[in-house]
């Protein structure tokens, strides 16, 4: 697919240009263009001054916003943020995300992602609450639900009658063993 007449490598150059600003990977570039990725890095790095392209890895989104990957991948599953390129090696799929994405994750924590107890802004570490005295508040009698309450009720009343029986097994056992002792 390359030619040696100057027109054509331009031409290649543009293409290698807008596939690799779209965010394709140098071995994909080099398969459509007909050259190695050797010389499709060399390209970019003589033309562009590196190599690298303007879409983020989710490890490097990970590393910019402060999140674990799994919490990316939720936010994507929601639709709040949305991969720009994606494509698939085997069993592994991979993500590019556009530079904004930083900016969309930082505005949806700090308007939309409140604590279940007192309604504040969530830090990025934390995902319901924003504290963990807010998380002991939240598991407190008052906010269940009433089937959580009949459930909590149900088993306080299992063992209260297993205490009693507990304790009126050893009351007999005491009162046999005196028996025993004024006996002889």
């Amino acid at each position: 697919m390359v030619t040696l007449t100057k027109e054509r490598v331009v031409a290649d150059k543009a293409v290698i240009f807008e596939m690799r600003k779209s965010g394709s990977p140098m071995r994909e570039i080099a398969e459509k263009v007909g050259i190695s990725k050797e010389r499709v890095r060399q390209i970019l790095s003589r033309n562009l001054g590196t190599t690298k392209h303007e879409w983020l890895s989710t490890l490097q989104l990970c590393n910019e916003t402060g999140l674990p990957r799994n919490r990316i991948i939720e936010l994507q599953e929601k639709g709040i943020v949305s991969p720009s390129s994606r494509w698939g090696a085997g069993k592994r799929h991979y993500f590019l995300w556009n530079a904004d994405s930083v900016k969309i994750i930082a505005d949806y924590y700090n308007n939309n992602h409140l604590c279940r107890v007192c309604n504040k802004p969530l830090p990025k570490n934390r995902i319901a609450f924003c504290s963990d005295e807010c998380r002991q508040e939240c598991h407190k009698y008052k906010y269940m639900t009433p089937e959580e309450k009949q459930r909590v009720l149900a088993n306080i009343r299992r063992y209260r009658e297993k205490k009693r029986r507990q304790a009126s097994e050893v009351i007999t056992q005491n009162e046999t063993s005196k028996a025993i002792l004024i006996k002889p």
